[in-house]
């Protein structure tokens, strides 16, 4: 949309497209070579930096209609502020008249991120007789459902099936989209459908050829680098289900249960809870009389 205004801007704002001409689409901050920057640039560094900083608008003052107005008038009055104390301790700000990208070490530095494009190329050379999609970085190929490739025909598409229908009447769905390489696929395993990363995938296999003689043992377990018993997708630990836990252990221990409800060579485990339900707790007790008061309670 932008292209398309830039290009008629000719015919439709002809005062607009003479400044341009002119060079009114840039501002110039300091004397120094090549400091013109465009306005929306100058707006963003100076004019939302300070309302967004602490002690603006949106850090604390609030945004109504009163605020707004305060904050965007006041700014002239704070340059004169902030001019006469630059005076009175003598800090003044000056450019020099050289561009920092004209430095020796900024050169350098750019000449080594030049040269770093055609090294990874050379590595990874996109220009091969394999017609299949594949990502360069990570050497994935693509499924046949990845059309992102022909974006442009899925885009034109959608915009097809929105013509002459209002916002409430169509929806997006997701299946009409591109897919790309980065979309995870999904794969029905014992009637439940499974979300599956193709790369990692990938990276797994890789490392059981690798480190494994004989893979096809190694690819009947589950190729996961942390125990999903235990752990989710975000690495945290799951909520422990007790009640689960403890009908799974009165199930292993119900065959030697006699008929006085006593488990022949049973045991008992005491956590923390156990001590706080079972123990009288009197007030003022210190650590030295829970035990002897543990072992009255077993007598």
């Amino acid at each position: 949309m932008y292209h398309q205004q830039m290009h008629n801007l000719k015919t439709e704002h002809p005062e607009v497209q003479k400044h341009f001409e002119e060079g009114f689409h840039v501002i110039r901050r300091s004397d120094c070579l090549w400091a013109a920057l465009s306005p929306d640039l100058i707006i963003e560094q100076v004019l939302m930096r300070s309302l967004q900083t602490s002690g603006g608008l949106t850090g604390g003052r609030g945004m109504t209609e009163q605020q707004r107005l305060l904050g965007v008038l006041s700014i002239p009055a704070c340059a004169e502020v902030n001019q006469a104390m630059e005076g009175l301790t003598g800090v003044n700000y000056n450019t020099g008249e050289q561009n920092k990208d004209m430095t020796k070490t900024r050169q350098a530095r750019d000449w080594k991120d030049t040269l770093t494009v055609p090294s990874y190329l050379q590595q990874r050379n996109p220009f091969t007789s394999d017609p299949s999609l594949w990502n360069i970085a990570t050497v994935e190929h693509a499924l046949r459902s990845i059309n992102v490739d022909t974006a442009w025909s899925v885009g034109i598409a959608i915009l097809k099936s929105v013509d002459r229908l209002t916002p409430a009447e169509y929806a997006f769905k997701r299946k009409d989209q591109a897919v790309t390489l980065s979309m995870k696929f999904s794969v029905r395993i014992n009637g439940d459908q499974i979300q599956v990363d193709p790369q990692l995938l990938f990276q797994r296999l890789v490392i059981a050829a690798q480190k494994c003689d004989e893979l096809e043992l190694a690819l009947t377990y589950e190729l996961s680098s942390y125990p999903p018993a235990l752990f989710d997708s975000s690495l945290l630990l799951q909520e422990a289900n007790k009640p689960t836990l403890a009908a799974a252990i009165w199930d292993l221990i119900r065959p030697y249960v006699t008929a006085d409800n006593v488990v022949e060579s049973s045991q008992n485990v005491l956590d923390g809870g156990a001590l706080v339900q079972r123990i009288p707790w009197s007030h003022g007790s210190t650590y030295k009389d829970i035990p002897y008061a543990t072992s009255i309670q077993s007598m």
